[in-house]
């Protein structure tokens, strides 16, 4: 397709001479292609006006049936031309459309323009024009054009080609130029909106991950998007001339092989999965392959269509994995694979047709296929292909998106009411009791918590409970209110804790909400302290850890029995009351636990201090620290 629309340059040639002549001193004429002499080799001496050329053989750039020819492609090469120049006076410049930077022009043995630069700042079907004859050389009419040109045997490197050329006055030659330069962007603009749509998509879906941590699908499915759009962009960005060579070699190329590894990121990040270990094998020879092979590719030490063959080898086993595995996926119920299919099997045709109208073009450069033209304007083919695949992609995630935001609103939901729950259960103001100075701190690990404490002041005593429900999140909120609920209309007809205990056990039986672990004290005026436990932490008295008959966590047994402990405190003596989140605190870069050594060394201080420490070390858990100081009445 790139040479076809190349041999129109010619007839675009004509027309655009033909409209460059608005007065009668803009002239031009095209150079016919009754062919160029060429002979393989380099040698100064071939850019003499009289060296005898009679042996070099003819091509014709306009016969695509004669391309490609050894005589084109790879090494050093010369081209010979005699031109008659027009028979008006004044300056005359020649226009040749070609790969910029390939090849350097000698007008009668003298070099004009630029010479040969690197072949990664080629520039295909570019404009180059050269000054022919000054006004101060009226009288030439002929002049001998020797072309010099070295191009590698490469995937990344063209054809030669100058069957688009003109000779004429410097106005009528700037006219043409330009006109050549608009049909060029003519034929790749609409292919450089959808690469820039692409572009944008992509880079819209990596901003919504950095909102959206919680879903890296997004990030995977940008940068696939983006790698995407990157092989074909740079392709027509090359092939029309918009960008040096290595645009393609450096950026578009590689990015076919990134853009399969991203694909298949995605595509298990999506359904929620871990890719297996070949497919993480698979992903680094993706990476990896770029950078050994398209070196060797661009030396020229393969033949042409090497790349496009290795490529499709190495990327398309993954484009028919991907709808292999949203398939599968989708036939064991999960609707979104299904939505998928349609849009990564769009996004594999384009590069894949592109791959192969180059490797058939290698062995028939007539081959192209058939894309719908409007105007100047070239609808390619992998373009349309992106369309619909960025259509369906945007479906497919404003779907999910909505899904999303439902089930995170229905989360919020249940955490404001799971909040609302536990404020109301936990006290904020600690009630006022004339022989004990009370202090509490409460950090829940996550927003809502499972640790519980009471304090029910009573005629002749003081109830204190303190627990922690297993679970999380409302479940937890709920049994937690309902153990307070229990707990407090068990306190209005028993003041044993032990009765208390086995009273909540028969609550909590039976309803499938774990276990609980809870701890219940009756305090007299007079000192004297009766504990019940429930497999909740020991109480501290003063630096020491308190013994206390130990039952089972409640809700697990209805055998389950509980033994009272009776002391009596001593005036200012204190009683630290704690859950296990300060004993199993970890340190996050060691994973060492607090423990309960670091524990009892830090009773003795404010429940405030014990809290933070805990924190300070690594909160994993709901932490609960209540303080207990007895005052003499």
């Amino acid at each position: 397709m790139r040479r076809s629309i190349l041999l129109l340059c010619l007839l675009f040639t004509t027309l655009a001479c033909a409209g460059a002549q608005p007065s009668s001193q803009a002239h031009c004429i095209t150079i016919e292609d009754q062919g160029w002499l060429v002979h393989l080799g380099d040698n100064p001496a071939y850019a003499d006006p009289h060296f005898d050329d009679s042996s070099w053989t003819l091509v014709n750039f306009s016969s695509e049936n004669k391309l490609p020819t050894p005589l084109l492609v790879g090494g050093n090469r010369w081209f010979r031309k005699r031109i008659t120049l027009p028979s008006t006076p004044g300056p005359l410049d020649l226009l040749l459309v070609g790969t910029a930077g390939s090849y350097e022009v000698f007008v009668d043995g003298h070099r004009i323009g630029p010479g040969l630069q690197s072949a990664l700042l080629h520039r295909d079907l570019n404009e180059t024009i050269y000054p022919v004859r000054t006004s101060a050389d009226p009288a030439a009419t002929e002049i001998e054009i020797a072309l010099h040109s070295n191009l590698k045997t490469s995937d990344f490197q063209p054809f030669l080609n100058f069957s688009a050329a003109a000779i004429g006055d410097p106005v009528a030659i700037a006219v043409f130029a330009e006109a050549h330069r608009g049909m060029r962007l003519g034929k790749t603009i609409f292919s450089i909106g959808v690469t820039l749509a692409s572009l944008l998509v992509g880079l819209l879906l990596v901003a919504l991950y950095t909102q959206q941590r919680a879903h890296p699908e997004y990030f995977w499915l940008g940068l696939s998007v983006i790698f995407a759009a990157l092989p074909t962009g740079a392709t027509d960005a090359v092939v029309w001339g918009l960008s040096p060579l290595w645009l393609n070699a450096v950026i578009g190329d590689p990015s076919t092989y990134f853009w399969i590894a991203a694909q298949l990121q995605f595509v298990y990040t999506f359904i929620g999965r871990r890719p297996a270990r070949f497919i993480r094998v698979y992903q680094g020879l993706l990476v990896l392959t770029p950078f050994l092979l398209n070196p060797i590719v661009w030396a020229g030490l393969v033949p042409p269509g090497t790349l496009e063959i290795i490529e499709s080898l190495i990327t398309v086993p993954g484009m028919l994995f991907t709808i292999v595995l949203l398939t599968i996926w989708y036939r064991r119920g999960s609707r979104e694979a299904g939505i998928l299919i349609a849009p990564m099997l769009l996004a594999s045709l384009g590069p894949f047709v592109l791959n192969l109208e180059y490797a058939v073009q290698t062995a028939h450069p007539a081959f192209a296929f058939k894309t719908p033209v409007l105007g100047l304007v070239v609808f390619h083919l992998w373009s349309l292909f992106t369309i619909p695949f960025l259509l369906s992609i945007g479906f497919v995630i404003f779907q999910r998106f909505n899904r999303i935001s439902r089930e995170q609103a229905f989360a919020q939901s249940e955490l404001e009411s799971a909040r609302s729950i536990q404020q109301v259960l936990i006290p904020k103001a600690l009630p006022v009791i004339p022989h004990l100075r009370i202090a509490s701190v409460y950090h829940p690990a996550q927003q809502v918590g499972g640790d519980f404490f009471q304090i029910i002041p009573l005629a002749d005593s003081t109830l204190v409970a303190i627990g922690d429900v297993s679970g999380k999140g409302l479940p937890a909120a709920m049994n937690v209110a309902l153990i307070v609920g229990t707990l407090r209309t068990l306190a209005e007809t028993s003041t044993s804790p032990a009765l208390i205990l086995a009273g909540l056990n028969r609550r909590l039986l039976g309803r499938g909400i774990g276990f609980t672990t809870c701890l219940v004290l009756r305090i007299l005026p007079t000192g004297v302290t009766t504990l019940a436990n429930a497999g909740h932490l020991n109480p501290y008295l003063s630096g020491a850890e308190l013994e206390v008959a130990n039952g089972l966590p409640l809700g697990l047994t209805s055998e389950a029995e509980y033994t009272e402990t009776i002391l009596t405190l001593a005036p200012n003596q204190t009683l630290t009351l704690i859950t296990d989140g300060v004993v199993e605190a970890t340190d996050p870069a060691t994973r060492a636990i607090f423990g309960f050594d670091r524990t009892r060394a830090i009773c003795t201080q404010s429940a405030q201090s014990i809290a933070s420490a805990a924190q300070s070390y690594g909160q994993e858990d709901d932490i609960a620290v209540l303080t207990l100081q007895y005052l003499a009445t």
